[in-house]
């Protein structure tokens, strides 16, 4: 019977009922042990009829075991995998160790568990319930917190209990403290289970136990009869929880010697496998009849499951009482025995940690097995699993170098589990090991990788360059991927002379013909090239050719093809560009990584704003800003913060853009991370140039010289805005050296829409009339030529109409100026660009005529998700693959539809794809 508990016991019904409407919702419960959230679970599973029951209790000896805790909580649901799409089925049974060893994509198992409880949930709701979240594997609670975001439109209920001082974040869950029971259902629990207690005890109980249910359920056992009624004094107060620890001690100490020690050989191990148990209890001497006693005694009870028999203990407390109250050498012999019982090829990740409990000291077997189990742990995709096993495995090892090995493969996987902090301190414990120059070499790319993130860009240069030569004879596929990482570091912090030396340290290495770091490695040197073009600077190395057979676009990983787009729009090729990151994005969003996927949705997003995509651009930068917020990859966040800023100076929401500028700004200048400067700084002189306010984007633009902290990428495209602001103050002699660059990157970029942009600006400057009209008609018809080759820009184009449709009114030419004036206005409405598309207007109305359509409503209603979901179901996609590109539901994909057909005014699939809302970005 469930006592008290009015307002918890109301929030669960709350939820529950929320599932059968329809709705779904999270709670965490968190206490202290003893005060009664098992019990609210189980109030939960009672209340949830015709509801899926999922239930699954944290191990703290499955701690460290990827997923365990998942597959426990799924197992009744495992019949639907075959439902799945095939990456997240084959995912999920490789987590779970239903099918041979493989590389386990952690993203692909998060979302198969999300549309396993939405295809469960479609046919009755889903009730999910983790208790001791507090020991869940770290594996999980990344699931479970992804869940718990996601299941709002889904009948699935996330009630979760856990302890306050080690409470485990689940971002989407709403916290409630669960305190002890109040003064009235405390007496009632203890007039039940303890009727002999006089009220001056009870209530003394009552206040020193701050009313949690399980000291006040056993401390009573404890006293004597004169105590309990209040005859015998007890003196001094009752400490908790060490009195409950010393309760259960005086339990133990009445029962025989060989269920004591069938009872530590089960606390020892804690996964309840009473088979497993048996099997080591064999080496004390020790059968099944010992089970017997303590199962009589009430202190365990045995649970069928489909794995077979478990022992459960009446309560945690308890079997912390058994293991705590046995000598440390009894402790080890368990400790042994169990990993003497355990099958090395069933269960070989429990056996390492048995095998390192029973260590005293350096043991290099069970090192081994520890950092076999780490390897595992990663090919799982679970690197937090893997640092603690490979720290652990590095801890037990006898030689110098292993340990210092072992241990900066516990720190890269520290890095990538997102614990920078931890990865250092065992970098440096490794660092006052390792002599080997490939070791020591590792803790420098380490520490590189993190100083990256920090933005110690000379740090990051220096550590990766160090020594380079010599790593580069020990081990060239090292050597190359550590100058690709400096190269890299170079690019963002502007820095053309490190960039050279990693790029020609890097064409230096010599890889093996079938290294797969070649084709990065082409890439790299490639974009270099291109960058110390802009920059004025002589490239003095060649970029290797392509082996024989190389076939691109087959053989590329998504960082090759990120980098291979950056060089295409270097090189002004919109269509290649955008071909490479969208083959980037599609291969990510299949294979989950989610870092490379945040990589690439800012490049893609970069280069939806510079072709005037703008909608998609809002899509993929928003979509980018929350994946890498929930990542914690702040250097990325800011750049996406940088390209909503054009966006909205774009659009003309002055606050929203100036707002997420100085973001950007702000914590890229701190970091020195140049691409996101350059574009942070872009949008608040493009916001100006709307406004009509062209001296401030002078200002702005002071440090917009060679050798500033600008990157030249960025900055050659902002130079039109600085051409036009310029010369409408007068001064367009300030920007000569910058029309000069731009001019220099038209010329050796190739495509026209490079040259269009030079011909505007010539324009702009020309001193005689008609020398400025011809270069505004050659602009336009290198506009036209862009189009006509598939490189269309309107945002640009449209500027350059207006531009020559003021400039023909200025001329007195007021009749030719309204044709490119109204195409401008056009563009400028199906873009939303409100500040342009109000100088268009004025200057169409200066010219004699006005017109102002009300836009089409279609596309720029549908909200960032909307407009992925729309644009992925337009080309064919089920809401299962929508689902698994995006990180929804089925259902959530289904629900987004029912929006989009709603504010499109369709009925169908067909109609969205004859619809061209996608179309009209480039109309």
């Amino acid at each position: 019977m469930l006592y008290g508990r009015r307002v918890e016991k109301a929030a669960i019904e709350r939820l529950i009922d929320g599932t059968r409407a329809g709705q779904g919702g999270s709670l965490t419960l968190s206490g202290v042990a003893g005060v009664g959230k098992s019990a609210l679970l189980d109030f939960a599973a009672e209340r949830a009829v015709g509801a899926t029951v999922l239930r699954t209790t944290g191990l703290q000896s499955e701690a460290e075991l990827p997923f365990g805790a998942l597959h426990q909580l799924l197992r009744p649901l495992l019949a639907r995998i075959g439902v799945l799409p095939l990456a997240q089925a084959t995912a999920i049974r490789g987590a779970f160790g239903l099918m041979p060893l493989r590389p386990t994509d952690p993203v692909q198992v998060t979302l198969g568990t999300l549309t396993l409880l939405s295809e469960s949930a479609s046919e009755q709701p889903v009730v999910c319930l983790v208790d001791d979240v507090q020991w869940l594997d770290r594996p999980t609670v990344d699931v479970l917190s992804f869940v718990a975001n996601r299941v709002q439109d889904e009948p699935v209920m996330l009630l979760v209990a856990t302890r306050p001082s080690n409470a485990v974040p689940l971002p989407g869950t709403t916290e409630r403290r669960v305190e002890g029971l109040d003064s009235e259902s405390a007496c009632e629990l203890l007039a039940q289970c303890h009727p002999a207690l006089s009220p001056q005890v009870a209530e003394r109980i009552i206040r020193e136990t701050a009313g949690n249910p399980l000291a006040l359920t056993e401390l009573p056992g404890a006293m004597s009869e004169g105590q309990q009624a209040g005859i015998d004094p007890m003196v001094g107060p009752l400490p908790l929880p060490e009195c409950i620890l010393r309760h259960y001690a005086k339990q133990l100490a009445r029962i025989e010697e060989p269920t004591h020690r069938l009872l530590l050989t089960l606390a020892a191990d804690d996964a309840g496998d009473l088979a497993t148990a048996l099997r080591a209890a064999r080496t004390f001497g020790v059968g099944i009849e010992a089970l017997d006693s303590a199962v009589d005694a009430g202190l365990v009870r045995t649970h069928d499951t489909i794995a077979g028999q478990t022992v459960i203990f009446r309560h945690p407390l308890l079997r912390a009482a058994v293991y705590r109250s046995a000598p440390l050498g009894e402790r080890l012999s368990a400790h042994r025995a169990l990993a003497e019982a355990l099958d090395p090829d069933l269960e070989p990740d429990r056996r390492a940690w048995q095998l390192a409990a029973s260590a005293i000291g350096p043991d290099d077997v069970a090192a081994e097995e520890l950092e076999l189990s780490g390897l595992r742990a990663l090919q799982r995709g679970a690197p937090s699993s893997a640092a603690v096993a490979m720290e652990k495995s590095a801890r037990l090892t006898s030689l110098a170098e292993s340990r210092a090995r072992r241990l900066v493969g516990a720190a890269d996987a520290a890095n990538r589990a997102g614990y920078p902090v931890r990865a250092e301190a065992m970098a440096d414990e490794a660092e006052q090991l390792a002599e080997l120059v490939v070791t020591r070499a590792r803790i420098r790319r380490l520490r590189a990788q993190i100083a990256f993130d920090s933005g110690e860009q000379g740090t990051v240069h220096r550590l990766l360059m160090t020594d380079w030569e010599q790593v580069g004879a020990e081990d060239p596929e090292l050597a190359a991927v550590m100058l690709v990482d400096a190269a890299k570091n170079a690019w963002f912090s502007n820095d053309p002379e490190r960039a050279s030396q990693a790029s020609h340290a890097l064409s230096a290495v010599v890889l093996r013909p079938q290294s797969p770091c070649l084709p990065l490695v082409r890439t790299v040197l490639r974009l270099t090239d291109q960058l110390e073009t802009l920059s004025g600077a002589d490239s003095c190395h060649r970029p290797m050719g392509e082996p024989a057979g190389y076939l691109p676009g087959k053989q590329e990983e998504p960082l090759e093809l990120v980098l291979r787009a950056v060089v295409s729009m270097a090189s002004a090729d919109d269509a290649a560009a955008i071909e490479a990151v969208e083959g980037a994005v599609q291969r990510c969003r299949a294979t989950g990584r989610l870092d490379l996927l945040v990589l690439a949705l800012q490049v893609l997003a970069t280069l939806d704003v510079l072709v005037g995509r703008h909608q998609f651009g809002r899509a993929n930068a928003t979509e980018g800003l929350e994946l890498a917020n929930a990542l914690g990859l702040t250097n990325r966040s800011c750049h996406f913060q940088a390209l909503l800023a054009w966006l909205d100076a774009v659009a003309g929401r002055v606050e929203s853009c100036r707002e997420l500028a100085a973001l950007a700004l702000g914590h890229a200048e701190a970091r020195g991370i140049a691409p996101t400067i350059a574009f942070g700084r872009w949008a608040l002189s493009l916001l100006e140039l709307g406004l009509g306010r062209p001296a401030e984007i002078l200002d702005q633009a002071r440090p917009l010289v060679r050798g500033s902290i600008e990157h030249p990428l960025v900055t050659v495209m902002r130079t039109p805005d600085l051409v036009e602001a310029a010369v409408r103050l007068g001064r367009a002699d300030e920007v000569k050296e910058n029309l000069d660059q731009l001019s220099a990157w038209a010329a050796s970029s190739g495509p026209v829409r490079a040259r269009a942009l030079d011909a505007r600006c010539r324009a702009l400057v020309a001193e005689d009339p008609d020398d400025a009209d011809r270069l505004y008609v050659a602009a336009l018809a290198l506009h036209d030529e862009a189009d006509d080759t598939g490189q269309s820009r309107p945002f640009d184009r449209a500027r350059t109409q207006l531009l020559y449709g003021e400039w023909l009114r200025r001329q007195r030419r007021r009749v030719e100026a309204r044709r490119p004036l109204r195409a401008a206005l056009n563009t400028f409405e199906q873009l939303r660009a409100e500040p342009w598309m109000r100088r268009a207007e004025s200057e169409l109305r200066a010219a004699g005529s006005v017109r102002r359509t009300g836009g089409e409503a279609s596309k720029a209603e549908l909200t960032p998700q909307e407009l992925q979901v729309a644009r992925l179901a337009s080309e064919g996609g089920s809401n299962r693959e929508i689902g698994a590109q995006l990180f929804l539901s089925p259902r959530t994909v289904g629900y987004h539809l029912q929006n989009i057909f709603r504010k499109l005014g369709i009925r169908s699939r067909v109609e969205l794809a004859q619809l061209n809302v996608f179309d009209a970005d480039h109309s």
